[in-house]
């Protein structure tokens, strides 16, 4: 099981891009993370971390999904067409920085939501017809590939907004 931490966090400026998207076609989804660390650097910004994958919407792993695809910042700043800017919200987060990197998510949140019912959390969510909602769910890389090729030795970090 994914050991889980219950954090206070403050607000995390970003730059990125929104998008619907699906897992079968993630690696369009991957290819704005250069676009973005790229647009930031001409821009002038500073990354501070990883790219972050901010989750809106979700149903299945089949069914598309609303999410952000961005780089944390040090304040909001714009980086050009295309691109947005925005921030993850400050609040309390169910946290799991899990070993194994991506391929140990989909069981990162299974544990998840099951250690958050254990201890009464409640996820910032909304189930409506078209998914769930999330206030704040987060995937943050902080490996770099290019750094580390061995998939299994990446470091993810996962983040849940709780009520």
């Amino acid at each position: 099981m994914a050991e889980c931490t219950v954090e206070e966090r403050g607000e995390r400026p970003w730059v990125g891009v929104p998008m619907t998207a699906e897992l079968a076609h993630w690696d369009r989804v991957n290819a704005w993370v250069p676009r973005i660390y790229a647009a930031l650097a001409q821009a002038g910004g500073v990354p501070r971390g990883g790219p972050i994958y901010r989750y809106h919407r979700l149903r299945t792993a089949q069914d598309p999904m609303d999410i952000t695809v961005c780089v944390p910042v040090a304040e909001r700043m714009e980086i050009g067409d295309g691109f947005g800017t925005g921030a993850i919200p400050a609040g309390r987060y169910l946290v799991a920085r899990p070993p194994g990197g991506p391929d140990a998510l989909a069981r990162t949140h299974r544990d998840m939501w099951e250690w958050a019912g254990v201890q009464g959390l409640e996820p910032a969510v909304e189930e409506r017809a078209d998914g769930i909602h999330w206030q704040a769910r987060t995937e943050q890389f902080l490996t770099d590939p290019q750094t580390e090729p061995d998939r299994a030795k990446w470091e993810v970090e996962v983040a849940y907004l709780l009520r």
